[in-house]
């Protein structure tokens, strides 16, 4: 290829190589979700990742020493939300900025329905609908090691990535039929409106309630973290991002026997 770029020659390099034995050792360590996939969907799986890895930009922030293991571990658990959605829903992420630990957000925005603060902040981080993916990583680390907790900061920010795909972070990212995306606008409006309200469900974080686009963020999370509890507390719910995602963790967490968390 004539004038091809550092990047652009990484990039195949990478392609070329497929994801490697070492990287295998390092998430199967890291990411307890990728145990419960069977051997199809981690070819796939695996896949997709690599091509995260290769393709999008990865940056360091903060002087941080941005390794392959720490791409990798990004990038498998990213792949995996959108394991059965279209090979380009991740087409709005240009760059991956990898924090080391907690960032201070600054400058006014809204924590509430009707309610706005410009006090700092401490997040773990953030999607921007023309910009980066913010991710810290000392939260992806505590957060993939205790999927029982609900808490994925990978899933929560590229959820929202997908979210932005409809032109806008609304909590209804693109659906596949005019029937699907009824029946998710009148089971998340519903859910929603209680979360907003403070009614806990036991499953969904009071942060749920803050508008739509975090809503659909945080469900996520709950989704593939604690499926069965979100199953059994928010069955419709379940149901709707079920046929979203095309997945279905809690049958895939019971077909291996592994821990409830409900």
């Amino acid at each position: 290829m004539l004038f091809e770029t550092s990047r652009h020659r990484r990039a195949r390099e990478l392609l070329a190589a497929g994801f490697l034995p070492e990287w295998r050792a390092v998430v199967d360590q890291r990411v307890p979700h990728l145990r419960l996939l069977d051997a199809d969907e981690r070819v796939r799986l695996e896949d997709r990742a690599l091509r995260l890895v290769a393709e999008k930009r990865w940056e360091p922030a903060n002087g941080f020493a941005l390794t392959d293991d720490i791409v990798v571990t990004i990038a498998v658990q990213a792949a995996l939300i959108a394991l059965e959605l279209a090979d380009d829903a991740y087409r709005n992420v240009g760059a991956i900025l990898v924090h080391p630990t907690t960032i201070v957000l600054r400058g006014a925005r809204s924590v509430a329905p009707g309610l706005s603060t410009d006090q700092p902040m401490e997040i773990l981080g953030q999607a921007n609908f023309n910009g980066p993916v913010l991710i810290v990583w000392d939260a992806v680390l505590a957060n993939a090691r205790h999927p029982e907790r609900g808490h994925n900061v990978v899933f929560h920010e590229f959820a929202h990535k997908l979210d932005m795909l409809g032109g806008n972070a609304d909590g209804t990212p693109p659906m596949a039929s005019r029937a699907e995306l009824d029946r998710w606008v009148e089971v998340c409006t519903e859910v929603y409106g209680r979360i907003s309200m403070g009614v806990d469900d036991g499953v969904l974080r009071s942060y749920a309630g803050v508008n739509p686009a975090e809503f659909f963020a945080v469900a996520t999370e709950v989704f593939f973290d604690v499926p069965i509890a979100l199953r059994e507390r928010e069955p419709a719910l379940y149901e709707v991002l079920r046929d979203f995602y095309r997945q279905d963790p809690g049958a895939r967490l019971e077909r291996v026997g592994g821990p409830q968390h409900s």
